[in-house]
Formats: C-alpha cells, structure tokens, sequence
C-alpha cells in the first residue's frame, strides 16, 4: 500500500516529508488554465524567469517582434511566421491550515489531520520546485504559526511536523478561523489561495474576512470526510478528547443523529462558500494526498 495513503503512523516524520518532496515533483504539469484577474484593476506584475510563455504560431503581423519570428518554419514554408508569447507572473499562493482537535482522528489508513498536512506539505514542496512565492499560516492545538517570507521551506515542514503530533488534539479548538484577524490575509490580493481545514462553521465577523479575502483573491476550500465514521458499528468505544479517555455507547440512533447534523452543517458551509465565489471539494480519507494536489494543479491553485 501507497505509504502516502497508509503512513506508519499519523504523527509524521522528517524522511515522510522528503518522501512528499518527490512526489511533489512528479505531480506533472497543469493544464492551462484561466489565470484569477482581480475586478478592481490589480494586476500580477512580477515576471519569473524569462517572463513568456508560448501560446501559438501564427503568419507574421507588422507589429508583431521580430525577435519572436520562427525561422525554420519560415524556411519550410516560405511565409513569415512569429510566435506568441503570454508574459507568465511569479506564481503567488497562500496556504491556509487550520485543525480543530476533531481532526485527530481517523478510522481508515490515517488521521484526517495527517492527510490535510500531507497536502499542505506537498503544496509547499510544489511551490519550491517552481519557484513559486508561498505565504501561509497555520493554527494548531495551542500553535499560531504565519510567514510571508521567501525560503521559510525547512521551518515550515517543521512546523507541520509538529502539527501532526497527537497531543494538539488535547487542547480547545481556536475559536479565530484562520483566516481572520491577521495582516497577511487581510492584505493579501492577487493571489490563489489555499484553505485546508476540518472545520465547518464560523460567525459573521469571520465571514466578512472571508467575502473579503474571496473579493481579492481566489480561493480553494479543500475538506477531508472521513465516511467510514457514520458506519461503525453498535458498541462502546474509548474516545479521546482534550479531557482525557472516555468511554462511549454508540447505537444506530446517535450515529444517525451525528451523521445528519454533520451533513447538515456541511451542507450550510457548502453553500455560503458558493455564494462567496470559493471553490469547494471535499475529499473521503481514503484517498491519497498526491491525488487531491492534482485536483489543485488542475483548477490551477498549484502550478
């Protein structure tokens, strides 16, 4: 079995996280997609590399520059013939991971915490590979960690190797979403961005930050569900949360109660994020990280 799908355990380690190095790298190539073009006028303006990327090759045009003309198609068909450019920008991203203590938990291959860093560690890793500016903030059992900075890679994989550990799920769940209250997503424009998290409700102040940071930018909502939770069956459990280990008698009534208020909410969330312009996709545990960050490189979230 994949050791992305199936990792020894959910806390992570530092060889798990080179090994979501080289899958990043082998995540192949996005197709072309329509670029996020802000309606107030705001443009990307930082060129990576060379700047351009070919779009076609068509008959030369008097304004056309005569340094793009194709000469060996013009030999082979006796007509001038120029290339196309697109100027391509410095691809900006901005991750945003946030966990409740519910996410530490997991009945099939991991934890729905660990699938969620998995994807925030192949999404850094991407955007190493390419050159690609990423900004991010993280919020975690106690932890509140954020950069802006260029070549943060190393911290960052430390950071979310610490968000992997079980113990974060011992303490109350941020009551801040993670997008809300902080200067980096409050200034940020221009930008794909990235939000990971298990949580399904905020109030009305969160959900003005949240209109506000999908007017600018656009936005991808990625949640991991984990089904199989709604099919155990009938008995008693030992359950962990933030006060300790406790036992408790599942029956086919409280799993169908918890089963409809899940869906319930999820469905609420669903539809205010639509309303909002965010692109939502929900994602079942059992399928592995590599597959869902092709989604992303597929709606161009990742490049």
């Amino acid at each position: 079995m994949s050791p992305l799908l199936s990792p020894v355990s959910p806390e992570l380690d530092d060889a798990h996280f080179a090994l979501l190095g080289h899958y990043a790298k082998h995540l192949g190539r996005a197709p072309k997609a329509i670029r996020f073009a802000s309606q107030t006028g705001e443009r990307r303006s930082r060129q990576k590399g060379h700047g351009m990327e070919m779009l076609e090759l068509r008959a030369y045009q008097a304004s056309d520059d005569l340094r793009h003309i194709d000469w060996r198609v013009t030999a082979r068909t006796g007509q001038a013939h120029t290339r196309l450019y697109a100027q391509e920008n410095d691809h900006q991203r901005l991750l945003l991971m946030d966990l409740s203590n519910s996410a530490y938990f997991g009945t099939r291959h991991t934890f729905i915490s660990t699938r969620l860093i998995q994807l925030a560690g192949l999404i850094a890793w991407r955007a190493k590979q390419q050159g690609d500016t990423l900004s991010y903030r993280l919020t975690f059992g106690k932890e509140d960690h954020a950069s802006n900075r260029s070549n943060t890679l190393p911290t960052l994989l430390t950071q979310l190797k610490n968000a992997s550990y079980i113990h974060n799920r011992n303490h109350p769940n941020n009551n801040n979403s993670v997008w809300s209250n902080t200067l980096l997503t409050h200034k940020t424009h221009n930008k794909d961005v990235i939000i990971l998290t298990d949580k399904q409700y905020w109030d009305d102040s969160e959900e003005s930050a949240l209109m506000q940071l999908a007017q600018h930018n656009s936005v991808h909502w990625i949640q991991i569900i984990d089904s199989n939770a709604f099919n155990l069956p009938p008995g008693q459990y030992q359950m962990a949360d933030e006060t300790g280990v406790k036992q408790v008698t599942i029956s086919k009534q409280s799993m169908q109660r918890a089963k409809d208020s899940f869906f319930s909410q999820n469905t609420q969330m669903r539809k205010k994020l639509s309303s909002l312009g965010i692109r939502y996709q929900a994602f079942d545990l059992t399928e592995s990280p590599d597959k869902i960050a092709r989604y992303l490189l597929s709606q161009g979230a990742l490049h």
